[in-house]
């Protein structure tokens, strides 16, 4: 199991709000977002399984995919910003997946808040994005930003699939 920076907890939710406090983001929180964004990918697989719509589950499932393709560009910028690169563990040895493998009421009232869940991702990143100095790391904080608005629009489709059954 890979271990936690000083100040997270175990959950990824309470550590992402944790991740919310800091103004500009150091290696170790890198580190910790990398594994964060790669157990957003078990989080989005474990909403899918709820979900009976296929049209809906792909959906879920393309978010998923892409929060592994987020982690993969935080790897990139700690190795912009100097830091010791690792390979993003299997998620049995990333310490936020567990936190994330319940079954979840997929319902309209849980995918509005993971829309919401979603568009504060944006904010927070172009938050981060704003106060980097290296323009690279900062394209980078763009871009997930961007997607994590992506994945929020993807979410509304999926309640309209689910609304239409």
């Amino acid at each position: 199991m890979i271990p936690l920076a000083p100040g997270y907890p175990a959950d990824l939710f309470g550590a992402f709000e944790v991740m919310k406090t800091r103004q500009r983001l150091g290696i170790d929180d890198l580190k910790m977002l990398a594994l964060l964004e790669s157990a957003g990918e078990a989080f989005y697989l474990a909403v899918a399984k709820g979900v009976s719509n296929t049209q809906a589950k792909e959906l879920l499932i393309r978010n998923g995919n892409e929060e592994r393709g987020h982690a993969h560009r935080i790897l990139k910028a700690i190795k912009l910003l100097g830091g010791e690169v690792f390979t993003l563990p299997e998620h049995e040895e990333n310490p936020f997946v567990a936190s994330v493998l319940d079954e979840y009421p997929v319902n309209v009232d849980f995918l509005s808040m993971l829309e919401e869940g979603e568009k504060d991702g944006d904010r927070v990143y172009q938050g981060w994005a704003a106060t980097e100095p290296n323009a690279d790391v900062a394209k980078i904080y763009r871009q997930n930003g961007s997607e994590e608005a992506i994945h929020g629009e993807r979410v509304i489709k999926a309640i309209q699939f689910l609304a239409s059954n």
